[in-house]
């Protein structure tokens, strides 16, 4: 695979307004504020740290503000959308409002794409929609078309609105924690916290404009062994990681950093930790896990999570994980400074048993 840089990274989430403000909080080991705003459901989730806007303007302003960064005009890119609610949440204000619900109203891929083109003129749009591998899976996607030369620049956006459908369902599933504490690979761990973020990256064959990271590549796959959750032996996750391996020609010895997809979930943190297990000889690479900083931000996570880490390492030593002595994985207990030009994993693992893999270098 031909590597592409990662610049303009982008980021609105708990954590702070800007990418900026998340690192600094995150760095310092700063963890988001649970809003609570629905009796009904158990938990709460990690709302963006910033003023409340109608989710088309929000999208619309992070998608100019990119391409004023990169002094780009959107007929040059290429627009990926990696969202899974994508705009659910405007449904919920129009039953909330009295409106009776019609199929007319149902969120539509097109009408979505719609919207965005009566303002931008992208080369096209394409949205990606894989549950939480979604952004993961554009960034590959992404590469790909580079690679193929269709296109010169591609615009990642990436995002997950607050919505009530989107937080009874984990709920009915028993997904959600009910302690308030997000903590992946934890003995007592009792499920994950939801975030809300909105994410945005250019991706281009060349490093211009200062890029932060260079996508080496990277696999995805559907794992079929059950209709909801990936095999928890690991062996799915376990060839997966591989795959990528194999794809960008690297051993798992040359992983200096994992980033775990950890979703403190049973079923999903425990075949993630045997998966690395099968893949990684001891001692493991260092480790980290980042929804605990961001909730997790399900389609967008693949890019969220990204943005914080290549933001983080840009500012100084990676946060110590609050519980390192008590998890099932030896997670350092002091921070942890990475070097530039390291290789890092990242892995993104989904709902429905679609799971992800990338090898990234920090610049």
């Amino acid at each position: 695979m031909t590597p592409v840089y990662l610049s303009q990274l982008q980021l609105q989430s708990a954590l702070g307004g800007t990418l900026a403000q998340a690192a600094s909080g995150y760095i310092q080991g700063k963890l988001p504020t649970l809003m609570s705003d629905n009796a009904a459901l158990p938990g709460g989730y990690f709302a963006v740290d910033a003023p409340k806007q109608h989710l088309h303007n929000r999208l619309q302003q992070l998608l100019q503000s990119t391409l004023n960064a990169a002094e780009l005009n959107a007929a040059d890119c290429l627009l990926l959308v990696a969202s899974t609610a994508l705009d659910v949440s405007l449904l919920e204000q129009r039953l909330a409002q009295g409106e009776a619900l019609s199929m007319a109203m149902l969120p539509a891929f097109d009408d979505f794409a719609a919207s965005i083109s009566a303002t931008f003129n992208f080369a096209a749009i394409r949205i990606i929609n894989t549950a939480c591998t979604s952004a993961a899976n554009a960034l590959l996607y992404g590469q790909r078309m580079l690679q193929a030369g269709l296109y010169q620049r591609v615009l990642v956006l990436a995002f997950e609105p607050p919505g009530n459908i989107t937080r009874t369902g984990f709920s009915a599933l028993e997904l959600t924690s009910h302690s308030g504490q997000y903590r992946p690979f934890h003995p007592q761990r009792d499920g994950l916290i939801l975030g809300e973020t909105y994410a945005t990256v250019i991706l281009s064959s060349t490093a211009d404009k200062a890029p932060q990271a260079v996508l080496l590549g990277g696999y995805s796959a559907c794992d079929t062994h059950n209709i909801t959750t990936t095999a928890e032996d690991g062996s799915h996750i376990a060839a997966v990681m591989q795959q990528a391996l194999q794809q960008t020609a690297l051993q798992s010895s040359d992983v200096s950093l994992l980033k775990l997809h950890g979703t403190a979930t049973a079923a999903n943190d425990s075949a993630e930790y045997n998966g690395v297990m099968r893949v990684f000889n001891q001692p493991l690479p260092a480790l980290t896990v980042l929804k605990p900083y961001l909730g997790h931000t399900l389609g967008a996570c693949g890019l969220s999570e990204l943005a914080l880490l290549f933001a983080g390492l840009q500012q100084g030593a990676l946060p110590a994980l609050p519980y390192a002595t008590a998890a099932s994985l030896p997670f350092s207990p002091a921070p942890q400074h990475i070097a530039a030009q390291a290789v890092i994993m990242a892995n993104f693992f989904g709902f429905g048993g679609n799971n992800a893999s990338l090898l990234l270098r920090s610049c």
